[in-house]
């Protein structure tokens, strides 16, 4: 929730409180915008939801797919990644590219990028594809 930043852009947003402070709010850990929620308090929520709804069905061998707003994927993706507080805010995503993460054993393993679609980990990949992948990497896990 923006508060009052709510429904406008962030070139408005900018001329209306300064580029400044509108950087400090959408790039913070901690501080809302007026009348708003912070990443923080966004991702008390978002993780709470994700814990309580989604990994339930991931522990019992289904796949989820997530669609959401940016502060509540990058709260996801803090506790999958398990990201402090500085690193999340530095978090780029991409609207509309995949991020993959296989669940196993308990533990989340990233098989996807925010950093932009010509990253060769970005697409999807079928169940197959992602055995195969999982395969190469404790092979190379084990090699190490």
């Amino acid at each position: 929730m923006y508060g009052e930043l709510q429904g406008l852009n962030k070139q408005e947003t900018a001329e209306r409180y300064g580029k400044e402070l509108v950087h400090g709010w959408r790039r913070s850990y901690d501080i809302p915008p007026p009348n708003g929620e912070s990443l923080e308090m966004c991702s008390k929520q978002a993780v709470a939801y994700f814990r309580e709804h989604i990994e339930p069905q991931l522990q019992s061998g289904k796949h989820v797919m997530v669609a959401a707003h940016g502060n509540s994927l990058r709260s996801i993706i803090m506790y999958l990644d398990k990201l402090t507080s500085q690193e999340v805010i530095n978090l780029e995503l991409s609207t509309g590219i995949p991020l993959l993460y296989i669940y196993k054993e308990g533990r989340f393993m990233k098989r996807g990028s925010p950093v932009g679609p010509t990253e060769a980990g970005v697409y999807a990949y079928t169940e197959t594809l992602a055995l195969y992948r999982q395969e190469l990497d404790e092979m190379s896990q084990r090699t190490s």
